[in-house]
């Protein structure tokens, strides 16, 4: 994941996600913060790496929590984060670091999250482990880590090599091609962006993108979770409360930091 990946997605990511359901998905961090952490949400410190735009921050803060930071790779992504968090009315810190550089983020925190299968642009062992250990670092003692990733299962079987995506708004409208390769050996996904932004009907943008992932397998994740100090806590699809099965595409999984780590 390099640092200009999502430079000119950013600018169009808030419509391109218009219709995400960020209420929903913070409402299920909360509740996962609520069983699993000890602190109250007033006073807990919680860090959302690869934060975006910060709209599930911005969703926490209307919850009630007061002490929130974010850091995302992408400079304009932050941007426009402190944008849409400016009157927030919680202390929302944000920084501009990848996964890789998150051990530079200030303090410690009870809580970290990663949303939208961020960890799945973390492409190789060495800077996968090296995220799950900064995150590790990041955590007070018991603090919990809450993410989502793409299930190798789903993703070999059910993945669609072409896709195409519209949204409008008023009178702009973004229409994304996507174009998905596997390369089943290395458990890596390259997709490519073709995306065309018009306003009256006039196409005024086009631009193209390179993205590439890893999927992951779960003992391989168990195994890079054990590796950097934690215990997996919970395990479910994203968003739902029930148990995993082999081809759900998103999982969710709460990592306590070991004591003895």
């Amino acid at each position: 994941m390099s640092a200009t990946q999502f430079n000119t997605y950013a600018k169009f990511y808030n419509l391109f996600y218009k219709d995400k359901d960020y209420p929903k998905e913070a409402g299920y961090i909360h509740a996962l913060v609520q069983k699993y952490s000890t602190k109250n949400k007033k006073d807990l410190h919680l860090l959302d790496l690869a934060c975006g735009t910060g709209r599930h921050l911005l969703e926490l803060s209307k919850m009630g929590y007061q002490h929130l930071s974010g850091s995302d790779i992408a400079a304009p992504m932050i941007e426009v984060a402190k944008k849409n968090t400016a009157d927030s009315g919680s202390e929302i810190k944000l920084y501009n670091y990848s996964f890789q550089q998150a051990d530079q983020v200030p303090g410690k925190f009870d809580v970290v999250t990663s949303m939208f299968s961020a960890v799945n642009y973390i492409v190789t062992f060495e800077d996968q482990l090296k995220t799950f250990r900064n995150i590790h670092g990041l955590l007070e003692k018991d603090g919990i880590f809450i993410f989502d990733y793409w299930n190798g299962n789903a993703v070999t079987r059910d993945y669609s090599p072409v896709k195409i995506l519209r949204k409008q708004d008023e009178d702009s409208e973004i229409v994304r091609i996507s174009e998905t390769s596997l390369d089943l050996i290395g458990q890596n996904v390259t997709v490519n962006y073709t995306c065309i932004f018009l306003e009256n009907q006039q196409k005024t943008i086009e631009f193209r993108e390179v993205h590439h992932l890893h999927y992951y397998y779960f003992s391989e994740m168990k195994n890079l979770l054990e590796i950097a100090g934690f215990d997996i806590i919970h395990l479910s699809p994203f968003t739902e409360d029930r148990a995993v099965e082999p081809y759900d595409w998103n999982i969710s999984i709460v990592a306590q930091k070991r004591n003895d780590s």
